[in-house]
């Protein structure tokens, strides 16, 4: 019995709330205050460890979880008398995260190995990115805390880059490929996906691109969150629907995925709105990553 949890299900919090729903409400908003503080410099002085880890756990959940910034191989005592701890812990029809004692000496590694690399500092932004991603991987497999882990692993992510002299934004980053990614990770030990991602939330201009294409696609009601959305790479060949031309961005997507890129890698004449396209980027050249984006047009139009 782990005793995070009241008998439906639903983890104990500090309102004894034992709807799911209403606790996720109390959850997300107070944990986005917290977010706040920390986008304004506040929270717990970034030391980029283990407990640096747990300081930000704290600073997030403090007002929702007892055990807040506590790791779950710990006994919590809690308020109601029991005694919280969940040493094994997996997702369902899936590996086991970080097991007990392995908990702890895993953060120490991680803590250990970051140190050794002197934090990832005076990197170039895309070495930057593969290695990060791959730290990133080897934090979501210990998953050291019972709920929270993605939140405070990608505000431990954005404080370390920040001190790399880089800049990293997982808002653009859908559930649905933030999953798919975790699980290559986890699964099957295959971190590329992480490195597209951290490479593209990295990019300013590609994390632009993706911003403006999901403003669009929630001004029409459209929850992108739950599809695999990212933005097209050099060199590869695309075969799809497309949604529509903004400006110096097109958008297009296929059975699964969302994509966002460059109009000017489109088939001339430019394809009209709804009609199918394959096409093949150029390869990545030094003048194309000069290129700025251009106008900022929605999505609204094909050909014009």
């Amino acid at each position: 019995m782990t005793n995070y949890a009241y008998e439906n299900g639903t983890l104990k919090n500090i309102d004894g709330l034992t709807d799911p729903d209403k606790l996720s409400a109390v959850e997300a908003e107070r944990v986005a205050g917290r977010l706040i503080e920390l986008r304004l410099g506040g929270g717990p002085q970034p030391t980029f460890d283990a407990r640096h880890l747990r300081a930000l756990h704290h600073h997030l959940f403090q007002d929702v979880y007892e055990w807040a910034g506590r790791t779950r191989d710990e006994r919590v005592q809690l308020s109601d008398g029991t005694v919280a701890t969940m040493p094994a812990m997996q997702k369902i029809d899936g590996e086991q995260f970080a097991i007990g004692p392995a908990i702890p000496s895993a953060l120490d590694r991680f803590s250990e190995d970051l140190r050794g690399q002197d934090l990832l500092r005076d990197l170039d932004r895309e070495t930057f990115a593969d290695q990060a991603a791959v730290y990133f991987n080897r934090l979501n497999s210990i998953h050291p805390f019972r709920e929270g882990n993605g939140r405070t692993q990608r505000e431990f992510m954005t404080a370390l880059a920040k001190n790399a002299g880089h800049e990293l934004n997982f808002d653009v980053v859908s559930a649905e490929r933030m999953a798919q990614a975790s699980i290559a990770g986890h699964e099957r030990g295959d971190v590329d996906a992480f490195k597209r991602l951290f490479r593209e939330i990295s990019d300013p201009e590609r994390v632009q691109a993706l911003e403006k294409a999901q403003k669009f696609l929630t001004s029409q009601g459209f929850d992108w969150q739950n599809r695999y959305m990212a933005t097209t790479e050099p060199g590869r060949r695309y075969d799809g629907v497309l949604v529509g031309v903004g400006g110096s961005d097109f958008m297009m997507h296929d059975k699964q995925n969302i994509l966002v890129g460059k109009t000017k890698d489109l088939p001339r004449p430019l394809p009209e709105q709804g009609q199918h396209v394959t096409f093949e980027t150029p390869q990545k050249t030094r003048a194309n990553a000069r290129k700025g984006r251009g106008r900022d047009d929605d999505f609204g139009h094909g050909r014009g």
